[in-house]
C-alpha cells in the first residue's frame, strides 16, 4: 500500500476545490507496510496556482502540478479546474478540466492546453413543476478519491437528499495510463483526462482547441495528450471484457437481428458456479495504434444485482510481483451521468469500482 491515498468526504459545491487541495496536499507520504517490506512513496503532487473568489473566499480555479513517472523517465503536466457555479449560479454543479503541459514563466502560457472538459454531478437544467430543484452551490457533495502520483480517479455524487432525480455520481481520470510490459517508454504523451457530464458535449471544437477531425472532446471517449506519432489530444477508447450488451445496446445483424444479451436482473452478475463478479481491466484503444494502456486501480463491473458503494474484494496470488498484499478492496460506483467514456465501449451497463484499500 505504498504508492495511493484513498479518501471519502463530504463537503459542499462550493469547497469542493479547496477539499480536493486540502486532501492531496496534506499527503506527505502514501500509506505502506513496513512489515511487508514496503517503503515509503512520497506524494509529489503540488498546487500550481490557485484563484480564490472574493465574495465567498472559497477557491475557485486550482491548478494542480503532477509528476508521472514510469521507469526512470518523468513528465509533469496541470490539471486546471474551474468552477462555473462561482460566475452563472444556475451552473452550480459543473467544473471545467483541463489537461496543460509545458509552462513558460516569461511567456506566462502553456506549450499544449488540451480542449476543456465538462465535469458535472447533477441535471442543472432539471425542473420541477417549471422550476429548478433547491441544489445550489451551497449543497452537500459526496467525494471519493484514489490518489496516486501517476494519476487522478475521483467520483463525485450530488446529495441525493436535496433531490432524488437531478443527482449524478459523475467519474472523473485525469494523468496517465499504466502501461504495458513493453511500453514502458509511453511518458511523454501518456496523460489522459475523460469525465462525465449531463450536457451533450460538444460536435465542434472551440476556438484554439482544434486538433483535427478526431479531437475529443473528453466526455465520451477518452482525451489522452498524445498518440504514437504525436498528434494531440485525440480521441480514445475503453475496451474491457464483458458479455455481449443487452438488447437494444448491441449490434443488429442483418441476418439475425439484435445480437444483444437479455439478462434476468436480479440473477445476473455473480457466478452460479465461483460466487465471484466478474471484474475487468479497464483499457485504452487508440482506432489506428491500438491498445496502449490501463486505468490504473480502475475497474470495470457488470451494473446487474449490485449496488453502489458496495465493495468487493480481490484475492492476489502469492508472490504475485508488486503485491506484498493479500487481498484488494475495490469500492464500486453506479456512475449514471448521461455522459461518460462508456458509451462508446462495447457494454454501456458497465459501472466502475477504484481501488480502497490493500489487505496484508
Amino acid at each position: 500500500m505504498a504508492n495511493f491515498a484513498y479518501i471519502e468526504k463530504i463537503t459542499t459545491s462550493q469547497e469542493l476545490l479547496d477539499t480536493l487541495k486540502t486532501e492531496i496536499t496534506t499527503i506527505t507520504n502514501y500509506p505502506h507496510n513496513a512489515t511487508a517490506g514496503e517503503t515509503p512513496t512520497a506524494n509529489t503532487w503540488v498546487v500550481a496556482k490557485e484563484v480564490v473568489d472574493t465574495a465567498s473566499g472559497k477557491i475557485k480555479e486550482l491548478t494542480l502540478e503532477g509528476t508521472s513517472k514510469i521507469g526512470a523517465t518523468t513528465k509533469k503536466f496541470h490539471v486546471v479546474f474551474t468552477h462555473q457555479g462561482f460566475t452563472t449560479a444556475s451552473e452550480h454543479s459543473s467544473l471545467t478540466v483541463q489537461v496543460k503541459e509545458g509552462w513558460n514563466e516569461t511567456k506566462n502560457s502553456y506549450a499544449n492546453e488540451g480542449h476543456p472538459i465538462n465535469f458535472e454531478w447533477a441535471n442543472e437544467a432539471f425542473l420541477v413543476g417549471g422550476k429548478p430543484t433547491d441544489r445550489t452551490i451551497t449543497k452537500p457533495v459526496y467525494l471519493y478519491m484514489n490518489v496516486m502520483n501517476n494519476r487522478l480517479a475521483l467520483v463525485v455524487v450530488g446529495d441525493p437528499a436535496v433531490h432524488f432525480d437531478d443527482y449524478r455520481k459523475s467519474f472523473l481520470y485525469v494523468g496517465a495510463l499504466k502501461p504495458f510490459q513493453y511500453n514502458q517508454d509511453d511518458v511523454s504523451g501518456n496523460i489522459m483526462v475523460t469525465a462525465g457530464a449531463v450536457k451533450v458535449e460538444p460536435t465542434t471544437p472551440m476556438a484554439g482547441f482544434d486538433f483535427g477531425q478526431y479531437t475529443s472532446f473528453g466526455n465520451n471517449t477518452l482525451q489522452m495528450f498524445q498518440t504514437k506519432s504525436g498528434i494531440k489530444f485525440q480521441k480514445h477508447y475503453p475496451a474491457f471484457i464483458t458479455q455481449a450488451p443487452t438488447t437494444g445496446k448491441a449490434f443488429v445483424d442483418t441476418q439475425i437481428g439484435d445480437t444483444g444479451l437479455l439478462l434476468e436482473p436480479q440473477g445476473f452478475n455473480a457466478s452460479s458456479w465461483t460466487r465471484k463478479y466478474h471484474l475487468s481491466p479497464i483499457y485504452v484503444v487508440h482506432a489506428y495504434d491500438g491498445y496502449r494502456g490501463q486505468l490504473d486501480s480502475c475497474i470495470a463491473v457488470s451494473k446487474n444485482n449490485i449496488l453502489h458503494l458496495d465493495e468487493l474484494i480481490v484475492d492476489i496470488p502469492e508472490k504475485t510481483e508488486g503485491k506484498a498484499w493479500k487481498q484488494e478492496v475495490y469500492r464500486y460506483f453506479d456512475h449514471n451521468t448521461e455522459q461518460n467514456f462508456m458509451n462508446r465501449s462495447a457494454n454501456v451497463k458497465m459501472g466502475i469500482a477504484i481501488l480502497k484499500e490493500v489487505r496484508y
